[in-house]
């Protein structure tokens, strides 16, 4: 096979597996009806959420189970008792964004702003969290089972336990089971 037919073949067989992959999912891009469809206690299975500007909206008690959420502005948004797991979160500004008591099990946050975020009392177990910006954020009281800190600034964070990061912190204790020194918002 020539090396011109291989490349149309196999993008072609891309465009037909990205095709499949959107063809399941809502879209929501720059202004969308998402908040009324969330007022309305709708629940939308993977939403892709992409260049929309969110910020100061109350999304409390969100059903976005499995959403993609990228290049968009989040900042003061209300997530709180939202069912997030799975959730993909990339590129993306949450400043001051509310998580309280929402359930973010299995979710991926990656090169996200999240400083002075809330993620009191939440569900964060098997979260991965990948060169963000953690900065005054609050992790009061979360399920972190599981969870994974990779290369992001935590200055100033509330761990589970109520005590404050330092470099020195061993975010192993909230996240491992095996850990000797093993913390669970249920042990409070």
């Amino acid at each position: 096979m020539a090396r011109g037919s291989l490349f149309w073949l196999l993008a072609g067989v891309g465009a037909g597996a990205l095709a499949a992959w959107f063809g399941d999912r809502r879209l929501f891009v720059g202004d969308s009806p998402l908040q009324g469809r969330v007022l309305r206690g709708e629940r939308i299975d993977r939403a892709i959420i992409a260049f929309t500007d969110v910020s100061g909206t109350s999304l409390a008690g969100a059903q976005l189970p499995s959403a993609v959420v990228g290049f968009s502005n989040m900042e003061e948004a209300d997530f709180s008792s939202a069912e997030l797991s799975g959730a993909v979160f990339a590129l993306t500004n949450g400043e001051e964004i509310s998580f309280a008591r929402a359930r973010l099990d299995g979710a991926m946050f990656g090169l996200c702003n999240l400083e002075e975020v809330s993620f009191e009392n939440a569900s964060l177990r098997g979260v991965v969290f990948n060169g963000c910006v953690l900065r005054d954020a609050s992790f009061a009281g979360a399920d972190m089972m599981g969870a994974q800190i990779n290369n992001c600034a935590c200055e100033g964070v509330t761990l589970p336990d109520g005590s404050d990061w330092t470099p020195a912190s061993d975010w192993g204790r909230f996240t491992q089971t095996g850990h000797p020194q093993f913390w669970r918002a249920s042990d409070v």
